[in-house]
């Protein structure tokens, strides 16, 4: 399980895991520091606000190559998932050093609510993990285009907005990386539709299958469009990503089966 529907929305699991550890930071806390009447959760909302400003910005720094040639607001769009997990927790931790210093009645609820956050964390990131797919095999119907090497899976639909845009960086990659195989999967009722959209905008994509009763997507548990699967050399899976890609995170992705190009 690697995502979860909430009604229309469709979040992925570890998206949704931060904020499940988020709430139980803020509860502990506030249980903690009733006692002295202090709330942490003001503290906690700027800790998580330096962490995704940080692993941003470091996120963008070490890619800048990337986001060269892409538009300004490119670096800003954090829907493309591209983060750097030390600079996010450095961040943080920076943040609660700053508003606890010489406090000590915020340090114990901060502390405790941290504590509480990570062991929640921990607990449910190994529940999800023993019904994930991570380190599944690819469908047998798509197998055979990895011939060996590492192997990008993309779900996609012409009516998907976010799978429209992200589509000429994958189809400019697949050009660029002959060491990693593209797969894409079109969800779309009839083929044609997929076959038209590509055309009409000029891509060049090999490996296109139209999954027409979706028993691909089924298979492998894609339910929100887009959806990328990475998979290694050794044909297992190896990262996830729901939404639209940019370069930038496109890239990241791919150094993890392959290396950088």
């Amino acid at each position: 399980m690697f995502s979860v529907n909430l009604g229309p929305l469709v979040l992925q699991a570890s998206h949704l895991l931060l904020a499940l550890a988020f709430g139980i930071a803020a509860g502990v806390g506030y249980l903690v520091g009733r006692k002295n009447k202090v709330n942490v959760t003001g503290i906690l909302l700027d800790m998580a606000l330096a962490a995704l400003v940080a692993g941003r910005i470091a996120f963008v720094v070490l890619r800048f190559d990337d986001f060269r040639s892409a538009s300004w607001w490119a670096v800003f769009d954090f829907r493309d998932g591209g983060g750097n997990w030390p600079a996010a927790i450095i961040g943080a931790l920076a943040v609660a050093v700053w508003r606890c210093w010489g406090k000590p009645q915020l340090q114990a609820p901060l502390g405790a609510g941290l504590v509480a956050a990570v062991f929640a964390w921990d607990m449910s990131g190994s529940a999800i993990a023993l019904r994930s797919p991570q380190g599944a095999a690819a469908p047998a119907a798509i197998r055979h285009y990895a011939a060996g090497k590492p192997m990008v899976v993309n779900f996609w639909a012409s009516w998907c907005p976010p799978c429209r845009r992200e589509m000429p960086v994958l189809a400019k990659t697949q050009q660029q990386r002959s060491d990693v195989a593209f797969v894409f999967i079109n969800e779309d009722a009839e083929a044609a539709a997929g076959q038209r959209f590509l055309t009409e905008h000029g891509f060049t994509v090999v490996n296109t299958v139209h999954d027409a009763d979706a028993g691909i997507a089924h298979a492998v548990g894609a339910s929100a469009f887009p959806t990328t699967l990475f998979y290694g050399a050794d044909g297992k899976l190896a990262s996830l990503h729901i939404g639209e890609l940019s370069q930038a995170s496109l890239n990241a992705y791919l150094e993890k089966i392959a290396g950088p190009r």
